[in-house]
């Protein structure tokens, strides 16, 4: 079984090939990124080779007719016109020499990105990036890993100037919670709901100071991916990137009977309700995020999957015993089933003991996803394709029925004519018809044919095919290799957007020694490697280390030494930076720029 969540059927074709060319930046010995040619350039704006090259030799002046001044003069205007351009390609860089150096020890010094200047308030946002440009920072499989990570990401430069895409993940993500029988099996509405009416801002209280002597990341096995597509700039990719992990760990913390896919969407409400606080009210973007763990199941004939997670399933049975105390009650709860009681396993009453549900239940590898937008995740199993996420879309008929009911209308595919996508993350401006809420799934992996998992933009999916993507890295199990032939091929069909894709691919038999209890089993609390004391999530270390550096370098954590009124002067001063540095991006596909303006000059 697979999914508890299902896409409708949809029609795939394939996109017309169509070839945009584009102007190439120069290149040489005279140029700089950019395309600035820093050749020297003579009065008439014609620089001194392409001159040399295309005059006719009867055309030239002997060197007595145009006199030693001449030439003097001639050169000295290249040189001025040169050191022109080249202070102006500095500006571009955001280059500057020190205010007391000299032209003997001037130092050209990088100024700090948003992420940076916003790391000084929030220790998660200044994690440098780790191998293959993972946001999350520096992640590498353990000794008991069962996947491993591949991503390949490209500008596309032929067609795009900025890169607006960022990727994370983990291969330890946060163990999964044992059953905790009356923390929030009563009241986890409510105390989700109080959580993000807080200033959620504030993350695990566990990221507050730097991991205590002794720490060391606790194995699970248990992994996290994502794609952030951007729009409108990369700010709210970039924070996506950087922050989602973290809050999502600390959902989890707080709700750990509650199923996964409702923490999920819990987690992109809170993510909207942060970016909507920040800078760049325009900036936005698309999400695919997908959690693969270790559970412990017991059968369920009314889930979708065929099993249900023992933890919330405990906590249904608890509630359910402590409202139908007596027989008639009962008989009443089967009659009107609920949401809670369905979870229970058929068979089991609502006095099961806990032991019993345990002895019951059998260790599972479980993905969950989440997505707005048209990045897309994709199962191969058996050497078929399985789509996890759904595409929403202007061109969507049942979310163009959604913006017309909220107030909205399409025009040319787009949201009020503006945004391409109907759903994403950030996009402040028009929260009212681009909601956060995204779509999930639930899926049981079966080691025995579930081979891997693709995660892509759409910069790869509107030149290729689910199944096409499938057949063409079937059979290349190195998945770095496999996200590299992915991006090739969406260049080779000339995709006109940026490119990120990430391949997950699964050991199948360190999978399967770990269901029939052959190994030691890992991922969920209480298993031997969580109970060694100091142990620390891999998000919480990795975000800990950041806070450690920074201290070590020197750098003052605002939110350590200011008021909350301070901090907050601090935040609004950073964003008016972050404003005015962004605000002349490249808005990208997605978004249309008239309609853009438009929408913010009303």
């Amino acid at each position: 079984m697979f999914g508890s969540s299902s896409s409708p059927t949809k029609e795939h074709h394939e996109s017309p090939i169509a070839s945009h060319p584009a102007a190439k930046p120069t290149s040489g010995p005279g140029s700089i990124p950019g395309g600035l040619n820093l050749n020297a350039v003579n009065e008439d704006g014609v620089d001194d080779d392409s001159r040399n090259s295309l005059s006719s030799p009867t055309g030239r002046k002997s060197q007595d007719e145009t006199g030693h001044n001449g030439e003097k003069k001639r050169r000295s205007s290249g040189i001025a016109k040169a050191g022109a351009l080249f202070s102006s390609a500095k500006n571009s860089f955001h280059i500057h020499n020190s205010p007391n150096s000299t032209p003997e020890d001037s130092q050209l010094v990088p100024q700090p990105t948003a992420m940076q200047k916003l790391g000084k308030t929030d220790p998660a946002l200044s994690v440098p990036q780790g191998s293959l440009n993972n946001s999350a920072g520096e992640s590498r499989p353990g000794p008991r890993s069962t996947f491993r990570v591949g991503v390949t990401e490209d500008k596309n430069k032929k067609c795009r100037r900025t890169m607006e895409d960022t990727h994370a993940y983990l291969y330890n993500f946060l163990s999964t919670p044992a059953p905790n029988i009356g923390s929030d099996s009563e009241s986890m509405s409510s105390s989700m709901k109080s959580h993000l009416s807080k200033d959620t801002q504030k993350s695990s209280s566990s990221l507050s100071t730097s991991p205590p002597p002794g720490s060391h990341v606790v194995e699970t096995d248990n992994g996290y991916f994502a794609i952030f597509d951007g729009h409108a700039g990369t700010f709210a990719a970039d924070w996506c990137g950087k922050k989602l992990h973290v809050l999502l760990e600390d959902m989890i913390r707080k709700n750990p009977n509650t199923p996964v896919p409702e923490l999920l969407d819990q987690t992109f409400t809170n993510v909207d309700q942060q970016l909507d606080k920040l800078p760049l009210k325009n900036s936005g973007c698309t999400a695919i995020c997908a959690v693969l763990r270790w559970e412990d199941r017991i059968p369920n004939s009314n889930s979708a999957t065929g099993s249900t997670a023992i933890a919330p399933a405990a906590a249904a049975a608890v509630k359910a015993a402590s409202e139908a105390p007596t027989s008639d009650s009962k008989s009443d709860v089967s009659q009107n089933p609920t949401p809670q009681s369905k979870a229970m396993l058929p068979g089991f009453a609502s006095t099961t003991p806990m032991p019993k549900l345990q002895n019951s239940a059998s260790r599972q590898r479980v993905l969950y996803t989440a997505n707005v937008g048209d990045a897309r995740i994709v199962l191969c199993r058996n050497g078929k394709a399985l789509r996890l996420s759904y595409d929403h879309k202007g061109s969507d008929e049942n979310e163009g029925k959604r913006i017309s009911n909220a107030g909205g209308l399409i025009l040319n595919n787009r949201v009020n004519g503006v945004l391409a996508v109907t759903r994403a993350l950030g996009d402040a401006y028009m929260k009212d018809l681009v909601t956060g809420h995204p779509y999930t799934t639930e899926t049981v992996i079966q080691p025995d044919i579930d081979e891997f998992l693709i995660l892509a933009c759409d910069g790869l999916w509107d030149v290729c095919t689910d199944q096409e993507a499938v057949d063409l890295i079937r059979h290349t199990h190195d998945p770095q290799h496999a996200s590299r032939l992915l991006v090739d091929h969406a260049l080779a069909r000339f995709s006109t957007d940026n490119l990120s894709c990430m391949v997950v691919r699964f050991d199948n038999s360190k999978l399967q020694q770990t269901v029939e209890r052959k190994t030691e089993p890992i991922g969920v609390e209480g298993d031997p490697p969580s109970i060694k004391a100091g142990g620390i999530s891999e998000a919480d270390a990795i975000v800990g280390e950041a806070r450690k550096s920074m201290g070590d370098a020197g750098h003052v954590l605002h939110s350590d030494v200011r008021s909350e009124d301070g901090l907050e002067e601090e935040k609004a001063r950073v964003s008016q930076e972050i404003i005015r540095e962004e605000e002349e991006k490249e808005v990208g596909p997605e978004v249309d720029p008239e309609g853009l303006k438009n929408v913010q000059t009303r």
